[in-house]
């Protein structure tokens, strides 16, 4: 009777994890990465200034995404508008500043390179001149840190994080049907750095500043496995 009970109970929990797996999206791809620029209305640290951010994406870097993307035929662009600087404070003493940010909406563009045109950061029209595959509202509170090591001669350098929610674009019906959640996306901003030697900033922009918007789970791998390799994960 025990091992009747032990044989029932190992089914059950063996097909959930089945479920559990079959319900995440498995396609391995989880992000979206560009790399641009970010300007701003009224200076970098000046409460009450308005960021836009914008980016093109970079096949080397961009890959894996939610959605397929055809780099081939196509140029793909992110502009983020109406993040609000609602806080900035700097620490001299270790090199760092904090800006808290609210507001924000996030688009990302298909555009074809024949008959499109290039992206270019003297344009901005050229960056949302395509077809909207995804818009998002990024939520309150999103977060800035950048640091100037010493000596200093980088200038200073860091990452900004928080999250968003998709709200539209054409290919959002594509992502709910693959099971994807539409909620807490992580918005998060890389590679962000001031004007400095090594890095050129084009005229009119603030910082060097890579985006990504990153599905808010890892999705499950789909390995085939026997009858026998499941069961033995339950011994």
């Amino acid at each position: 009777m025990m091992n009747q009970f032990k044989s029932r109970t190992m089914i059950r929990t063996a097909l959930a994890v089945l479920v559990l797996v079959a319900a995440v999206p498995v396609l391995g791809q989880v992000e979206f990465t560009f790399e641009g620029f970010s300007k701003s209305t009224l200076g970098q640290d000046v409460v009450g200034s308005t960021y836009t951010v914008l980016g093109i994406a970079n096949p080397a870097v961009s890959a894996p995404t939610p959605l397929a993307m055809d780099f081939a035929n196509n140029e793909y662009t992110i502009r983020v508008t109406g993040l609000t600087l609602a806080a900035f404070a700097e620490d001299l003493a270790i090199g760092a500043k904090t800006y808290a940010f609210n507001g924000g909406l996030i688009e990302i563009f298909e555009d074809a390179k024949v008959g499109g045109t290039a992206a270019a950061y003297a344009a901005e029209g050229t960056f949302v001149d395509g077809t909207m595959l995804l818009q998002a509202v990024v939520d309150p509170n999103w977060e800035m840190r950048l640091d100037n090591p010493p000596p200093g001669l980088f200038g200073y350098s860091g990452n900004g994080v928080g999250s968003c929610d998709l709200t539209g674009g054409s290919e959002l019906p594509m992502l709910i049907g693959m099971e994807f959640t539409t909620d807490n996306w992580t918005f998060a901003g890389t590679g962000i750095e001031e004007d400095n030697f090594f890095n050129t900033i084009p005229p009119g922009y603030d910082l060097k500043f890579g985006t990504k918007v990153i599905f808010p789970f890892d999705p499950t791998p789909a390995d085939e496995a026997s009858w026998g390799e499941v069961k033995s994960l339950f011994r």
